[in-house]
């Protein structure tokens, strides 16, 4: 018997052909092109310490209609993994499996390459199928269950599944694939189906390998580990608790196995605040009465200005209405869309207060106006010529002219 044992990469949430709604075209590529070398240094490791294989928790795509370049890319990957003779194997996940039959025939967008033998991909949401593998003298059997979109709040995917043996016996190695919360490690306020431990303590695995949640972990129930890789990027602000990732696995004989997190740098993102009580002016507020307000802002993009993070300036408390009035969020806008590789502002933790005390209930929202000319400057900064740029403004001026037309009619 080899003395090498089964060696496994695993990976999880890369989100692939993630899009993001006000980030400019140009921007939008270099971080999709961000998320790929995320992902290849994952394919890359696998290579270099001779992986047997190469396992995916689901949510490998965004969505289920990737653009062309993600599914190039990803081909190559698995074609230079099977190359190296490194078995691929994955579930859908909740963004790249179709929520019904109508939705993309109901095909996920891996099913292409499972059809031409480049991925063992587990379709089946309801029904745990597997596949059975001898490696290094040792036996070990892969099973899987897509996400089901069927499932709602309250539901355990896993409750009442078997992981059924081969008719040889149980093998070695007993390793099931998912992408689901799971009780004590889930999203913050999530409202979706979960896997309750008791679940797992009746599982007849070794390892339960999650995707999901981008946070990583491990914990035991029972006989079955449960490790969660964690996503290969930083896909939200609240994500700053932890490196992004994936996981080696190593399964030896006589019950033995060691596993190791493989971390990376994700992409600077920064969260810059400014409260009301700075922007209101003196005695009740902390800005001198000779200061702009909108320079202070100002000064607080300029001072942390840089243009590999995603950014977002972040407006908290209440504001009187007047000095809201005089703040230029377009002018905020354009500079830090020039310091930052992506900046935005946001405006929903801050309330604004009439003349009698009184505030609203909610955060408050940038007029049309203010809108306009925030897309508008986010669509100059974009722009590939000064033609472009002429373009924007001039439609920008057109719109504009609406809007004093629409208040002198009035």
């Amino acid at each position: 018997m080899s003395e090498r044992p089964i060696r496994a990469v695993i990976t999880a949430d890369n989100h692939l052909n993630r899009y993001h709604a006000k980030m400019p075209a140009a921007r939008l590529e270099d971080r999709r092109q961000a998320l790929r070398r995320a992902f290849l240094r994952v394919v890359d490791h696998a290579i270099k310490i001779q992986a047997d294989f190469f396992l995916q928790c689901g949510d490998l795509f965004d969505n289920v209609d990737p653009r062309n370049a993600e599914r190039s890319f990803v081909a190559g990957c698995l074609a230079d993994l099977r190359a190296a003779g490194i078995t691929a194997l994955a579930v859908g996940g909740n963004h790249d499996s179709p929520r019904q039959s109508t939705e993309q025939g109901g095909f996920l967008a891996a099913d292409l390459y499972a059809r031409l033998g480049g991925l063992h991909l587990f379709r089946e949401a309801e029904t745990l199928e597997y596949e059975l593998f001898e490696r290094h003298g040792m036996t070990v059997a892969i099973g899987g269950l897509c996400w089901n979109a069927s499932t709602s709040f309250g539901d355990d995917p896993l409750a009442g599944i078997e992981f059924p043996n081969p008719d040889g016996g149980r093998p070695d190695w007993k390793v099931l694939l998912m992408h689901y919360n799971v009780e004590v490690h889930t999203f913050p306020g999530t409202f979706e189906p979960i896997i309750k431990r008791d679940s797992i303590a009746k599982l007849d695995a070794d390892y339960l390998l999650l995707g999901h949640v981008h946070a990583r972990t491990h914990f035991q129930v029972g006989g079955t580990h449960v490790l969660v890789p964690g996503a290969t990027e930083r896909m939200h602000f609240e994500e700053f608790g932890h490196d992004p990732g994936f996981l080696v696995l190593e399964l030896g004989p006589n019950g033995h196995s060691t596993h190791e997190w493989v971390t990376f740098a994700a992409q600077p993102r920064s969260r810059l605040r400014m409260t009301a009580h700075e922007l209101s002016p003196e005695p009740f507020g902390l800005r001198p009465p000779d200061q702009d307000p909108t320079e202070l802002l100002l000064e607080r993009v300029r001072a942390q200005g840089d243009e590999t993070c995603i950014a977002t300036l972040t407006l908290e408390g209440v504001l009187p209405r007047e000095v809201y009035r005089v703040l230029d969020l377009n002018l905020v806008q354009e500079e830090g869309a020039k310091l930052f590789f992506f900046f935005e502002i946001d405006t929903s933790q801050l309330q604004l207060q009439d003349e009698f005390g009184q505030t609203g209930e909610r955060g408050v929202r940038l007029s049309q106006v203010d809108e306009l000319q925030v897309t508008a400057a986010a669509m100059r900064d974009a722009a590939q010529s000064a033609e472009e740029r002429r373009t924007v403004e001039r439609a920008l001026h057109h719109l504009m002219a609406q809007y004093s037309y629409g208040d002198t009619a009035r």
